[in-house]
């Protein structure tokens, strides 16, 4: 009695499994798993399909081995945009001005970060940028590590930098050095301050007026400073994470410029929000921290232009999926204006020049 076998159909057999030999059940159940689906015939009838789960899996693996091989090669796709611009109220004066934005590096952190950094500013240099701009996240987990990174700065005529929350956490103090290292290497550190940039280029003097805020990610912002709408000068927000846009007043910037969010790093979502399917989403949620909604790309927000970057470091993990790094390059041309757009969409300002 102890060696005998419940008979095939027997109630005490799971559904889905049928010996078919004389095996243990243990060792043919997983074997004999199937899949099944309902298709119709020529003459309409239903007819049921069974395919073994075990003739998935040499496809299921490969299509795993293929995202993982992406995912590990995407942080090394360093890619250049280069974007014409047009501001909404600003037309001639600033056309030539260009401005670059490069942020969340991670220095210290998982993958590339650090050559890629180093390859960003050294090819940024051929471009010749009249402003360069950072906005955030130097150092991973704001270790700072022993570095000659960032030592190019100095290389360019006017660099203007913020703190991101990672800069922000093991305490003012490490902020404060971290402050005083972009410093030291020419970088001007705004914290909550604003200011007039003046540029020559073509025997024609540009100015615009750039405000930087401290990190909103960390509460540290100061959104006081742009209770009065933009005046002469155009207004450049510069800030590391774009919940920001939430809790400033309507139309109190021309452009506004954020990192933080990686585009999701791994980005499965199909929206430009983030959303469960992005791995950036679980970052702020591990923390309790609140996530931004806007997430890659441009938006016409609260009356402005905005752009949101995937930065070029890595945080946590150390892949990116559809969310390669990248540098933005703007160049401001009164002549990038696309009337057939609404004026709340960004393609009517903004026309993507080439990449690389």
């Amino acid at each position: 009695m102890g060696n005998r076998r419940p008979a095939p159909g027997s109630s005490l057999l799971p559904h889905w499994y049928t010996p078919c030999d004389l095996r243990p059940m243990w060792a043919c159940a997983p074997c004999r798993a199937k899949y099944t689906w309902n298709t119709c015939s020529k003459d309409g009838a239903v007819v049921s399909k069974v395919v073994p789960l075990r003739r998935l899996v040499p496809w299921v693996s490969a299509l795993g081995l293929l995202v993982l091989a992406r995912a590990s090669l995407e942080p090394r796709r360093l890619q250049f945009r280069i974007v014409r611009i047009s501001l909404p109220r600003v037309d001639a004066p600033l056309t030539g001005l260009r401005l670059a934005f490069l942020t969340d590096f991670h220095i210290g952190g998982p993958g590339p970060s650090a050559a890629l950094t180093v390859a960003a500013l050294e090819q940024l240099r051929a471009w010749e940028p009249d402003i360069v701009l950072l906005g955030g996240d130097y150092f991973d987990q704001g270790r700072i590590v022993p570095t000659t990174v960032f030592d190019s700065l100095p290389l360019f005529p006017r660099v203007y930098a913020v703190l991101g929350n990672h800069d922000h956490r093991r305490g003012p103090e490490n902020a404060s050095a971290i402050a005083r290292f972009l410093a030291s290497r020419g970088a001007i550190v705004l914290q909550n301050e604003r200011l007039l940039v003046t540029v020559e280029r073509n025997h024609r003097a540009m100015t615009v007026e750039l405000v930087g805020l401290d990190d909103p990610y960390t509460g540290l912002d100061d959104p006081s400073l742009l209770a009065n709408p933009p005046g002469a000068f155009p207004r450049i927000l510069l800030a590391h994470a774009p919940l920001l846009l939430d809790r400033i007043p309507i139309g109190c910037a021309d452009l506004a410029l954020f990192g933080h969010t990686h585009w999701g790093q791994i980005r499965l979502a199909p929206s430009r929000q983030i959303g469960l399917l992005d791995a950036a989403w679980y970052f702020d949620r591990i923390r309790r921290k609140p996530h931004s909604r806007l997430q890659r790309g441009w938006f016409w927000e609260r009356g402005m232009l905005a752009y949101v970057s995937a930065g070029i470091g890595l945080t946590q993990l150390p892949f990116r999926l559809f969310a390669p790094p990248e540098v933005l390059l703007l160049e401001f041309d009164a002549e990038a204006m696309d009337p057939r757009w609404p004026c709340d969409d960004p393609r009517r300002f903004v026309r993507v020049a080439n990449s690389w």
